[in-house]
């Protein structure tokens, strides 16, 4: 085994400040089991650089950063817990990991919510 293949990589992403967790979070395979603090709509930049209103997530886990959650994730935290009242989400655990999906013209890695509980 080279030892390229033992190393683990670092993501440049990774490098910059970025304030919310993104796809190059989590390590290549690998899940990540957060439990969810509190929701709340708070000023974000969007991806052409300018503000607006998004619904963030943030976690139990002090070393967890924030995570904006689309309609998709919104819909697998409101099937697998039964639920579509965010009071009801916290304190629930939920499992990202990264797959790939086409966006805006372009296939990109995004960060999912499993649809189980873990």
């Amino acid at each position: 085994m080279t030892a390229e293949a033992t190393t683990p990589k670092t993501h440049w992403k990774k490098q910059h400040n970025y304030n919310f967790l993104g796809a190059y979070s989590i390590p290549t395979g690998q899940d990540l089991v957060l439990t969810i603090k509190q929701l709340d709509q708070e000023e974000i930049m969007n991806a052409s650089g300018k503000k607006e209103k998004g619904f963030v997530c943030h976690f139990v886990e002090a070393d967890a950063k924030p995570m904006i959650l689309n309609k998709t994730n919104c819909k697998i935290i409101e099937k697998i817990y039964n639920t579509p009242f965010i009071e009801e989400w916290v304190g629930k655990k939920i499992q990202l990991f990264v797959t790939s999906v086409s966006a805006f013209g372009t296939t990109t890695d995004a960060l999912r919510i499993r649809t189980q509980i873990p």
